[in-house]
């Protein structure tokens, strides 16, 4: 929940204070997190033409763009018969969690450079995907 002024502070303050004890109570600071519409953008309008193209999922099409933009990581995974190594490669980030797996969810400007990706993906898949304006 975010809290945006010192009247809002003391409204949700009023509300704790009328809860029974024991609560559970943290708090941090606010950050701006990517639109709805960007994710929107990115499942309902670039993902579809990738997925119609290769036949792959909209989930494996998002992997694999992610690994090509922030690049591959192995991590260790139970040995199976098709891979007895038990090394898979993951890609490096996602638009919502960095390189340590804790949540940083990108910016409008690094996540229009991974749409930029993947526009550059479907290209190469001869797909044109249109910009986020265009698109709209």
């Amino acid at each position: 929940m975010k809290v945006a002024s010192l009247r809002e502070f003391d409204r949700w303050a009023d509300v704790a204070r009328r809860q029974p004890f024991p609560q559970n109570v943290t708090s941090q600071a606010w950050k701006p997190s990517r639109s709805n519409e960007a994710n929107a953008y990115l499942f309902g309008v670039a993902y579809p033409p990738l997925v119609d193209r290769t036949g792959y999922t909209p989930d494996e099409i998002h992997e694999h763009c992610l690994g090509v933009h922030f690049g591959w990581i192995d991590k260790k995974v139970p040995k199976t018969p098709r891979n007895p190594s038990g090394i898979e490669s993951v890609p490096a980030r996602t638009t919502t969690k960095d390189e340590n797996g804790k949540r940083d969810v990108l910016k409008s400007g690094p996540f229009s450079r991974f749409v930029e990706t993947v526009q550059r993906i479907a290209a190469d898949a001869g797909v044109f995907i249109p910009d986020a304006q265009q698109a709209a």
